[in-house]
Parts: C-alpha cells; sequence; structure tokens
C-alpha cells in the first residue's frame, strides 16, 4: 500500500495461501487503525502464499487492531471430561475446607469468649 515500507524493516502479521474475504477483513482492520500496511505475494514451489507487512514499529498495534477487529487466533474450548470420580474429590475438597474454616472461626470465638467466662480472684 505505501511505498515506504520497502525501505523499512518490516513484520509480516498475517500470511494466507489465498486471497479473499480473509486477507480483506485484515486489511480492513489494519486501514481503521491507520496502520500503512503492504501486501506480498510470495510464490514458492508449493504455491503463492499472501502476507501483510507492517512496519516493525507498527507490529504490536497492528496485532492488537487484527484482535479487536476479531481477526485474532480463536482459542478452543477445553473439553470438560469430569467423571463422577472427578466430582466427588472436588466436593471432598470444598468440604473440607469448609470444614477448616468452619473450626478455625469456632476456634476464634472461644479465644475470645472462655477469659470473660473465668471468674475473677475471690475477695475475702
Amino acid at each position: 500500500m505505501w511505498e515506504a515500507l520497502s525501505v523499512e524493516p518490516q513484520a509480516v502479521v498475517f500470511v494466507s495461501d489465498r486471497t479473499g474475504a480473509a486477507v480483506r477483513r485484515r486489511e480492513r482492520c489494519l486501514k481503521l487503525a491507520g496502520i500503512p500496511y503492504a501486501l506480498d505475494a510470495e510464490r514458492r514451489p508449493s504455491g503463492t502464499y499472501y502476507k501483510l507487512s507492517v512496519r516493525e514499529t507498527d507490529a504490536v498495534a497492528a496485532h492488537l487492531a487484527l484482535q479487536m477487529g476479531g481477526c485474532g487466533r480463536s482459542l478452543r474450548l477445553r473439553e470438560n471430561q469430569s467423571t463422577v470420580g472427578t466430582a466427588l474429590k472436588e466436593m471432598a475438597h470444598a468440604l473440607w475446607d469448609e470444614i477448616v474454616l468452619l473450626a478455625t472461626q469456632l476456634l476464634d470465638f472461644v479465644r475470645d469468649v472462655a477469659p470473660r467466662l473465668l471468674p475473677g480472684p475471690r475477695t475475702t
């Protein structure tokens, strides 16, 4: 897009093996963010690869702009493979934590009340 990019060091922010909507979406995100970019076609024996490049100083801003535009890497959700055994184990840990909490609160209560229950010295 800009001739100045050919002189400065570049950072590649996206690579694809086909032109299409994915490249255009990323170009639009960079345009909206006001980041100059270049789209280069690199021919290899395995095919043509299209690279979106930005100035090295704009690399972090470009990645943030792509993420804000919804073009970031998608994270796969971890599959929840909890079994009855792990569920029971978690319940036992939670119960134990509650018992320990109750015991410490009871001990604190006894420490506070016990001195008031003891009779003072007898006066004769």
